[in-house]
């Protein structure tokens, strides 16, 4: 498992190698290097301060309530596409997986996450790579696939039914990757110290071990809704990512599972009632709601 978190020390050597020009003469290099190596450790430090780490049994039980979120922990609610949706859901995470001819504005996750299990050993299926579009066109062609089981149908279940753990682990690595671009955007929007301890609130406990329930939740609210970082991501120039939340998550809540449900509630409350009326988000009301009362429920 210790290898799966090297990636930091490697990003330090591309940052070596691809900025090798940048270096104007050794004698410099030398002069300076006492100060080079401060702010290279400090930068390492930086990075690896911001990586949640768990170990492969806290991954899969989180994963485990994720597909329970997503799909009922149901084998055949892998592959899926939910009716009046323009794009298949797939995967424990029902990451967005969208068709040639109808791409949306909200970021499609299929394909980095099948990128993330091939480099990381997974044989998918001989006509899937990360640039294959959906194969179905509609929800009506899938229900067809669904309901005769083609061949492709199988192979794509049973390629996502034995790369749970992997899928687990890409969803870790998409917080570990967000967390340090909305802290970024939230700090360009005098809003860095509010996310910062809010962030910190959720993932330790005041002994500074990491907390697995504020682990899950923010892993499965990025999961579910997003960063809150895209502008294209808005409706009235409002979002709905993990951002919006933690912004507003009540600092006088001594219960911090307790304050990001109650702000997730309002952030989602207001989604469904912005949202463009063809949407009919209303919806998918309850199910939210439910989904989010999981995080109360350690």
């Amino acid at each position: 498992m210790n290898s799966r978190f090297q990636k930091f020390s490697i990003l330090n050597s591309q940052f070596s190698i691809n900025n090798r020009f940048l270096i104007p003469h050794s004698s410099f290099l030398i002069k300076n290097l006492p100060i080079l190596f401060i702010f290279l450790f400090s930068f390492h430090t930086l990075l690896a301060a911001s990586e949640l780490k768990l170990s492969d049994t806290e991954a899969n039980r989180i994963a485990r309530k994720i597909w329970l979120n997503e799909g009922s922990g149901q084998r055949r609610q892998l592959v899926w596409w939910n009716k009046g949706e323009e794009f298949a859901s797939c995967g424990i995470g029902h990451f967005i997986w969208y068709t040639a001819e109808r791409p949306m504005w909200f970021r499609e996750s299929f394909p980095p996450m099948l990128r993330f299990l091939i480099a990381h050993g997974a044989k998918p299926p001989r006509w899937l790579t990360p640039r294959t579009h959906c194969i179905w066109k509609s929800y009506e062609e899938w229900k067809q696939a669904k309901e005769k089981q083609t061949k492709r149908m199988r192979e794509l279940t049973d390629f996502l039914d034995r790369t749970k753990g992997l899928q687990a682990r890409f969803m870790l690595q998409r917080l570990n990757r967000a967390y340090p671009k909305i802290l970024a955007y939230a700090k360009a929007h005098g809003q860095g110290a509010i996310v910062e301890r809010n962030y910190r609130r959720l993932l330790y406990r005041k002994d500074g071990s990491v907390d697995p329930q504020g682990a899950y939740i923010l892993i499965d609210y990025i999961n579910f809704k997003g960063d809150g970082i895209d502008k294209s991501e808005r409706y009235q120039g409002k979002g709905w990512g993990l951002y919006q939340v933690l912004t507003r998550m009540d600092p006088r809540d001594p219960d911090p599972h307790h304050a990001f449900y109650a702000a997730a509630k309002k952030v989602l409350e207001r989604l469904i009632r912005i949202a463009p009326p063809q949407r009919r988000l209303w919806r998918f009301k309850k199910g939210w709601f439910s989904r989010m009362e999981t995080y109360l429920k350690p």
